[in-house]
């Protein structure tokens, strides 16, 4: 078992960003929230910044959370049930969406972790995940707590990332961050 870190590729795809950042920005400060924003969620508009090859998963500059075309929601809307929202964002020629993961899950095993802190001693990040398996069996979409913390970063299982191969989606990236059949 497998877990990937997703994002969005740089390598010749489109990158989208805000229309309007100071209007728009603001959103960010509640996608880290994992309690529903359908309604609460207003009219954001995104432009495309870097011309490239089309994406099911653009890159998203100053967006924490990962933007998927309608054809990525449908492909993945087993997965997405129940786990993350996909709330729309309006670009003037495509469609694409907001995913904002809710399933976060206190899985790290911190006595194998490596965690990143600063001289201050706040912790800040992970230099090496290790995931408590038992909690993430099943979980195919999530984030993470670091301490008491929801973390932005967005991670999918082995069967996320075979659908998304599979179906064709390009754009996406996945990165390797923790294998159960590893010490």
């Amino acid at each position: 078992m497998k877990v990937w870190q997703l994002e969005g590729s740089l390598k010749g795809f489109e990158t989208l960003g805000y229309t309007d950042f100071d209007r728009d920005y603001k959103w960010n400060d509640l996608l880290i929230e994992t309690t529903p924003l359908t309604d609460r969620w207003g009219f954001v508009e995104i432009c495309t910044i870097d011309e490239g090859e089309e994406s099911d998963c653009p890159h998203f500059w100053d967006c924490p959370i990962p933007v998927f075309s309608k054809k990525a929601v449908h492909v993945l809307s087993d997965f997405l049930k129940g786990k993350a929202e996909a709330l729309p964002l309006h670009h003037c020629e495509k469609s694409f969406f907001g995913i904002h993961v809710i399933n976060a899950i206190d899985a790290i095993d911190y006595n194998q972790a490596i965690v990143r802190q600063l001289d201050t001693g706040l912790r800040v990040g992970f230099d090496k995940y290790e995931f408590i398996q038992e909690k993430i069996v099943g979980e195919h979409i999530f984030r993470i707590f670091l301490d008491d913390r929801v973390q932005w970063k967005v991670f999918v299982s082995d069967g996320f990332k075979e659908m998304v191969e599979s179906n064709g989606l390009v754009g996406f990236q996945f990165k390797e961050v923790w294998d159960s059949e590893k010490e």
